[in-house]
């Protein structure tokens, strides 16, 4: 046959029974993830971190090698590829998507899988699932889906999905979950996420990624990822000129002094805050510690 003068001839090698693959070809993950999810059949299927950055999840930039889940019985052997026998199988109208030919779980079912693989980073992935604009009823549908188990991880993402239905607007990046970590305190009063500034007309003239609205403070998650350009500096500085115009201030967080000095970062927005509630007359400490309603008798 013409394929195994082609392998003889060491054109073509097999890594997989039934998979071949051109000699020379550059070793990737792309291709490793494919030949895993060929070989056995073509019944693997890329799940948990590597499907998370297939999908270009947010938290997911480090090649983190493959892992497939196969049916219970199943049998895939290749260097560096970690397999999961399941009895838990994914549905394949529901679950099972395709990106650059590689069979793997779709977005949906990846972040939930998250919270059982990866649970530090499923909150992050999360965000960006929402960020996206998908809908929470498909997680919902999704995690209803999944069959249940002690300690599998799924109560961190139900309690996470009920936080989202009912809390305020999706963080635009992670590093604002960083900066909001970071600046939590019993002197800084509680912080809206993605607020919108109004002008005396009502309309928006702008949006802070966490702020203040009693004391008319915004606080800005400042990366160089997403405020370094030219276009990005002048919509900022446009931005900053209009919230000054109708009483807004802003304090800035960069990325390394959050990252690497974050108890002086506290510190410091803490005597903004005093600061500016001085500056407006207003009394901090009944802001940080509202009072509770009385208990009806």
């Amino acid at each position: 046959m013409a394929v195994t003068r082609l392998i003889r001839r060491g054109v073509l090698d097999e890594p997989a029974p039934g998979v071949l693959r051109v000699r020379g070809a550059p070793e990737t993950f792309h291709q490793q993830a494919l030949i895993a999810t060929l070989a056995g059949g073509g019944h693997g299927l890329l799940i948990g971190g590597p499907a998370a950055w297939l999908h270009c999840v947010d938290g997911f930039d480090a090649d983190p090698g493959v892992l497939i889940a196969i049916r219970r019985g199943g049998r895939v052997l290749l260097p560096g590829v970690a397999t999961t026998q399941t009895r838990e199988w994914y549905d394949d109208a529901h679950d099972v998507t395709t990106i650059d030919g590689i069979r793997c779980s779709t977005i949906a079912r990846t972040v939930a899988d998250l919270a059982r693989y990866h649970p530090p980073r499923h909150e992050r992935a999360a965000d960006d699932f929402q960020r996206r604009g998908y809908s929470l009823g498909w997680m919902e549908q999704t995690l209803d889906r999944i069959p249940r188990r002690r300690g599998d991880g799924l109560d961190r993402a139900y309690t996470d999905l009920a936080q989202r239905r009912n809390g305020g607007r999706v963080r635009e990046s992670w590093f604002e979950q960083l900066v909001e970590q970071c600046i939590s305190s019993p002197r800084i009063p509680a912080l809206a996420r993605q607020f919108e500034v109004t002008d005396s007309t009502g309309q928006v003239i702008g949006r802070a990624d966490l702020a203040i609205p009693s004391l008319r403070l915004a606080i800005e998650a400042h990366s160089r990822r997403f405020h370094t350009g030219p276009a990005v500096e002048a919509y900022d500085q446009h931005r900053d000129n209009r919230f000054a115009v109708v009483g807004w201030d802003i304090a800035y967080v960069g990325w390394y002094a959050a990252t690497r000095t974050p108890a002086d970062v506290c510190r410091v927005v803490e005597q903004i805050t005093a600061r500016r509630a001085a500056d407006l007359g207003v009394d901090l400490a009944s802001l940080c510690h509202p009072a509770r309603p009385a208990a009806r008798g």
